[in-house]
């Protein structure tokens, strides 16, 4: 029974941590407002890039939500506001990579997929798209997919103070194509899905087997044999 317990508390927990419910609209307002205050000056495209997320907000069905990052490092760093001026633009993202994620994490969203594109030839050639060469749709440098309890996670995570402190790490290294996507179809990798079923039947069938032995077995498991002649 304690067992029982701390399982099921366990699992309400992650629960919890993995809902977001839907937004209102005082706490659109709240999470917008905040962004209009405090989004840097110098974002291109900040008064759309808020009017879409207000948009975006309004429109919340309160299911979860995956992010599609499409990254293209600038060939240097960009001058901007609260941005490192050392560094690649690779080192500098990485360092916004690695600043974001426990507050993501703590939000109850977590990253499905992160890393570099591979690319179609060797060298130094950057074409990173199998079907048709356009600039605007080719050589990017790093994909990462995330995935959020709801849009209040996201806008919560986007209106925080420390995130908006390393902002500008994100703005001076790169140009992002950013694209939430309902997760219509969401499979998990395979071998997780087949280890876990077989686990859960060993540990049924062991529980079985348990459960029909004489409790006199499970004490003394010597008393069950049936002794042989002399």
């Amino acid at each position: 029974m304690i067992l029982g317990a701390v399982l099921a508390a366990a699992f309400f927990a992650v629960w919890v941590w993995q809902s977001a419910g839907k937004l209102s609209q005082a706490e659109l307002h709240h999470y917008i407002g905040i962004l209009e205050k405090e989004l840097p000056q110098e974002m291109e495209d900040r008064a759309e890039f808020i009017a879409r997320l207000r948009a975006w907000g309004e429109n919340d069905d309160g299911r979860p939500v995956f992010m599609l990052n499409l990254m293209r490092y600038h060939d240097q760093l960009k001058p901007f506001p609260g941005a490192p001026t050392s560094g690649t633009p690779a080192e500098v993202n990485a360092q916004y990579e690695a600043a974001t994620t426990p507050m993501l994490i703590k939000r109850g969203g977590y990253p499905l997929v992160a890393g570099p594109t591979t690319r179609i030839r060797s060298g130094q050639n950057p074409e990173s798209n199998l079907m048709v060469f356009n600039p605007d749709k080719d050589n990017w440098d790093r994909v990462v997919i995330v995935r959020y309890p709801g849009r209040r996670t996201f806008l919560d995570l986007l209106a925080s103070p420390d995130y908006i402190k390393v902002m500008p790490y994100k703005l001076s290294s790169l140009e992002v194509v950013l694209t939430p996507v309902s997760g219509e179809l969401v499979i998990p990798d395979l071998r997780w899905i087949v280890g876990g079923g077989c686990l859960a039947f060993f540990l049924v069938v062991g529980w079985v087997r348990a459960a029909r032995c004489p409790r006199s077995c499970r004490i003394t498991p010597s008393s069950c044999t049936t002794p042989s002649n002399v």
